[in-house]
């Protein structure tokens, strides 16, 4: 990119070279027109972020207004001790020690880092940035800031002899002509600089997944630190947050849709690397929304919770979604073929051993691969609340015999990992239908109670994932199980059990906040928050009324 004329001095350059790292176009095109836009703003910022000999005295005075108002602030010298004479002694001393060293650092042209700090202060309450200035004028500024901290130091000295007399600066350069209120020099603009003050893009993200990681469980943290990452990638971790527009955002967006699908696999490829111009290889808008939303929602929260920036840039920037043909969904219902199919698998009805479950044989054995499947048929509830269960959880000794859906993590070995409800909702008593008691589950419950060891999960055989989820492990073993019975409709997973409880209790003509109650959904309502709900025994009628698909006692017997 070529220098234009009126910064080619300052810059030193003709042109600007920069290898874009890739040979694809689409790639490239993405590249070019980030840089070009940020090598644009710099050169406008620096065409104008230079001082005049005339600014630059102005600035100088204004700082030499605000030392002399330091030192006038005070009482001028006051004792501390019963030796007033060597105190005062003491700081004619220091404070001419003081000015000799300031007197050498503009000799030196060395100066340090309190000078510094000052001059960048002062320049930036104009909205100019110090290191963009050439060098020449940056040595006149802290020359100026120097002379003006000894005028101080001098001013003190009177103060310790004199509260009263008028101070006059032996320093030429503060005469009366420029003691008064900085203004710019005429027909010089001062533009802010993409430096605005305020937190970059990486101080705020980092800001946002800090104060958040307490309240999301692993899962979800470790999600949003690389969709985040993404973000910072793209609008560059260093450029300051309030300077980020809806068209950075749009860009963005349109990036995540360019995505390819199996971007995950590659961490150690950059965002833009991860991009494919292949349609048909690009993730799905739902996929690209679930990436995109995090980035809506840190800029909600920097703008409503914090006040890092007084506009949302991201807020009517949208991903819409192509519409799926009218009746086919997600997720759906188990019909009674397939829960026939499902649950006589040799897993359910005999297999060979342990470890080959899925050949028919004689032996059936009652363990997670078994139970959560039939517990998530019988009572919907979702599969990390039932992978989760520890023993306290499981209340069977009482007349109506139920699951405890909790958050509690107190166990008697204190060894288990925590627990996690999705929603307030979700805290519950599910009464456990007639038939799962038929089948046998207080004796597996009993018999495990008895040899168990170390730990207070009732399925232990399925460890927390990595990201701290019960369900993580289970979940892929069941998307192969369902594989190997001849259940591949992607629609078809364990979250079907959901679908089908619900379907059994409407069928049964139950009242929906009694179905919402046990499923563990929340409708929303005022309502909804009055109350201890419906009570344990309302619940079991429900359970025992539902218009099963499939009854697995009946279903097993010969």
């Amino acid at each position: 990119m070529r220098v234009p004329h009126d910064v080619r001095l300052r810059v030193g350059l003709r042109e600007v070279r920069r290898s874009l790292g890739t040979y694809a176009t689409r790639e490239a095109q993405t590249l070019a027109a980030v840089f070009v836009a940020r090598l644009r703003g710099a050169f406008e910022v620096i065409k104008h972020e230079d001082l005049g000999k005339e600014e630059t005295r102005q600035l100088v005075a204004a700082c030499f207004h605000e030392l002399v108002e330091e030192v006038e602030a005070g009482h001028g010298f006051t004792p501390l001790t019963s030796e007033p004479d060597l105190e005062h002694a003491e700081q004619r001393e220091m404070t001419k020690e003081r000015i000799t060293e300031l007197s050498s650092q503009i000799i030196r042209c060395d100066f340090e880092g309190s000078i510094k700090n000052r001059a960048e202060a002062a320049l930036a309450a104009h909205g100019k940035n110090a290191s963009l200035l050439p060098h020449g004028r940056r040595v006149d500024l802290f020359e100026g800031v120097t002379r003006a901290m000894i005028e101080q130091q001098r001013l003190f000295l009177l103060r310790l002899d004199d509260r009263l007399k008028e101070f006059e600066p032996a320093d030429p350069l503060f005469s009366k002509r420029l003691l008064a209120p900085f203004t710019p020099a005429q027909g010089v603009p001062v533009v802010a600089t993409p430096q605005v003050q305020g937190p970059t893009v990486g101080h705020a993200l980092q800001a946002y997944l800090d104060r958040h990681e307490k309240l999301w469980v692993r899962k979800t943290h470790a999600a949003r630190v690389w969709q985040l990452r993404y973000l910072g990638e793209f609008l560059g971790a260093d450029r300051a947050l309030s300077t980020v527009t809806s068209h950075d955002v749009r860009a963005y967006r349109d990036a995540i849709l360019c995505l390819r699908k199996n971007h995950g696999r590659s961490p150690s490829q950059s965002f833009l690397q991860k991009q494919t111009t292949n349609s048909t290889s690009r993730i799905a808008d739902k996929t690209a929304s679930l990436i995109f939303e995090p980035c809506k929602a840190f800029f909600r929260w920097a703008k409503s919770s914090e006040g890092m920036i007084s506009m949302n840039p991201a807020e009517d920037v949208k991903i819409t979604a192509q519409l799926k043909p009218k009746g086919q969904k997600t997720r759906r219902s188990f019909e009674a073929e397939e829960l026939k199919q499902l649950f006589t698998a040799p897993i359910f009805t005999g297999c060979k051993s342990l470890h080959r479950r899925y050949e028919p044989g004689p032996k059936v054995i009652p363990d997670a691969k078994y139970w959560i499947p039939i517990l998530g048929y019988y009572t919907g509830c979702r599969m990390g609340e039932l992978a989760q269960l520890h023993f306290a959880d499981v209340r069977l000794e009482g007349p109506i015999p139920h699951l405890s859906i909790n958050e509690d993590n107190q166990g008697v070995s204190g060894s288990a990992p925590k627990k996690h409800v999705k929603s307030s909702a979700g805290i519950r008593l599910v009464p456990l239908h007639p038939d799962v008691m038929e089948l046998g589950f207080a004796s597996f419950v009993a018999r495990r109670r008895k040899a168990k060891k170390m730990t207070d999960r009732l399925f232990p055989e399925f460890p927390y994932g990595s990201d701290g989820q019960a369900s993580t492990v289970m979940s892929k073993w069941f998307a192969r199980f369902m594989d190997t019975v001849g259940l591949t409709d992607p629609a078809l997973v364990f979250h079907s059990f959901r679908h089908s409880a619900e379907d059994a209790f409407r069928d049964a003509l139950q009242p929906q906040y009694v179905i919402d109650t046990i499923i563990g959904h929340s409708d929303g309502a005022t309502s909804a928050g009055y109350g201890d709900g419906i009570s344990l025994e309302t619940a079991y009628g429900a359970v025992a009324a539902m218009k099963l698909k499939a009854r697995l006692p009946k279903l097993w017997s010969p």
